[in-house]
């Protein structure tokens, strides 16, 4: 949980900001502060929540870091019910944003920072990004010789499958049939790489024991329970790299499709401090937010955002990796219809069928 309070004072906004937008920071002050879901922890938020409570240092923030499905599941069972429930939802359940947007159940809310971010920001009414993630390939770096450490999945099929005794059970990533980050993830990967990557799995897939948190996988492959995490979410491997014996674990942005995971965000339309939640969107895609989302380990895509500042920009991972090789994991409504099936598919090809 992270919260700062103090006494109101008047923000310097940006000048191509509606003229009418004080109405918007003055109707907050009058409001609750701000509860806000996501899959992020506290390290992630707290440079984004000091930067914003200087402009608006009487709204009051709470954070709670779920799963991304659980993001979605406790707020639509809130929602409606009179309890205190999130004001913003931000995770990376990108099946869970196309069916928002398809039913329109976020608040359509139109920031002022829009026209200054690429096109893939803003995905459907009152739904955008909040951030660019690469999903790497992580890896015990005492363990696992220099030869044997894959520079992508095929090259990691290619290490296991020429040595299963070195890689059975040492593999791991997010299990797609029981958490929605990875459904997103794999399906869009997937669907890139064709049957050519479902042949691949279903190689690799005895091997793989599945988790549903990046956490957890960081450190079990330190600790030499697993090898190999393939597809781990970025923001959970960096920051664990400069921390006391970080430098057991190493990574490599996937040579052969490196996946983006295009972190949903939102405001529900039942919002019970809506102009509060307003001015922490529009801050968050804002250049000066964009900045602090990326001091708290996460990617930032503003053009304008300097890498000197962060640890990556959206902008350096596709000159490192190749726009061709950037996998964009984004809204696209036919993960709805196809999650159930793909579920299927994926269990079958975690049995080796």
């Amino acid at each position: 949980m992270v919260s700062t309070s103090a006494f109101a004072q008047e923000p310097k906004l940006p000048e191509y900001y509606p003229a009418d937008y004080g109405q918007i920071v003055e109707a907050s002050r009058k409001e609750a502060g701000l509860v806000v879901y996501s899959n992020m922890a506290d390290n992630n938020w707290q440079p984004v929540i000091k930067g914003f409570n200087e402009l608006y240092p009487w709204i009051k923030i709470e954070t709670l870091d779920l799963g991304s499905g659980t993001v979605h599941t406790r707020w639509e069972a809130e929602a409606g019910s009179g309890a205190r429930t999130a004001d913003i939802l931000v995770s990376g359940a990108n099946d869970r944003w196309a069916r928002y947007g398809s039913e329109g159940r976020m608040l359509d809310y139109a920031s002022p920072e829009t026209e200054r971010l690429p096109g893939f920001a803003n995905p459907y009414p009152g739904i955008y990004v909040m951030s660019a993630d690469p999903l790497v390939i992580t890896y015990n770096a005492a363990l696992l010789p220099e030869g044997q450490r894959p520079t992508g999945f095929a090259s990691l099929v290619k290490a296991a499958a020429a040595d299963k005794a070195t890689f059975d059970g040492k593999i791991t990533t997010y299990d797609a049939a029981r958490n929605s980050f990875g459904l997103a993830a794999w399906w869009k990967t997937l669907q890139v790489k064709g049957d050519d990557g479902w042949k691949g799995l279903r190689e690799i897939g005895p091997m793989i024991r599945g988790e549903v948190s990046g956490g957890p996988m960081n450190e079990k492959i330190a600790t030499g329970e697993y090898l190999v995490g393939i597809a781990v979410s970025g923001i959970t491997i960096f920051p664990r790299l400069e921390q006391p014996g970080g430098e057991i674990l190493g990574f490599a942005f996937p040579d052969d499709g490196t996946p983006v995971m295009l972190r949903g965000l939102g405001i529900p339309s039942e919002a019970a401090n809506p102009n509060s939640a307003k001015l922490f969107v529009d801050y968050l895609l804002s250049q000066k937010g964009q900045t602090q989302v990326g001091k708290g380990g996460l990617t930032p895509y503003r053009e304008d955002v300097e890498e000197a500042e962060v640890r990556y920009t959206y902008q350096a991972i596709a000159a490192k990796v190749g726009m061709e090789n950037l996998i964009a994991v984004g809204f696209d409504k036919a993960i709805i219809d196809d999650a159930a099936g793909f579920a299927t598919k994926w269990t079958a090809a975690m049995a080796g069928n």
